[in-house]
């Protein structure tokens, strides 16, 4: 395990990044402006925190244990990626509509940016669920 964390250290910290992020979220729902669109708004209501939390655990399980069939890594890398990309988008909305700069959305774009470059990064083969094509 000691090997995979050291291996995988891009991957666990973005995972308890999501983990943090879920767990705020779930106490201080309701951050984003009532008039954003109600995509954009939903992404700061309890159950999303509840789903950033659960996307973390199986990305911090799957760095952790480094198993890769199936084309889960894959998976969770695309919802990472989905995830963080949705998050800055909405921030950045919501400074724009509220005429208000905030760190916020520069922190999640950092954090994008690094689930973008790790995933770059990664091995094809695990992203192709360990065929050694």
């Amino acid at each position: 395990m000691k090997r995979h964390f050291w291996k995988n250290r891009q991957w666990v910290t973005i995972a308890v990044e999501e983990i943090v992020v879920g767990l705020v979220v779930m106490l201080h729902y309701q951050q984003l402006d009532i008039r954003l669109p109600p995509a954009l708004g939903l992404l700061d209501d309890a159950p999303f925190g509840l789903l950033y939390i659960t996307v973390g655990v199986v990305l911090l399980v799957n760095s952790l244990w480094d198993f890769y069939w199936y084309r889960i890594r894959l998976v969770l890398i695309a919802l990472s990626g989905g995830m963080w990309t949705a998050l800055t988008f909405s921030y950045a909305i919501n400074d724009y509509v509220t005429n208000n700069v905030t760190i916020v959305p520069f922190i999640f774009g950092i954090i994008t940016l690094n689930v973008f470059l790790s995933a770059w990064d990664e091995p094809r083969y695990k992203l192709k669920g360990g065929e050694h094509v």
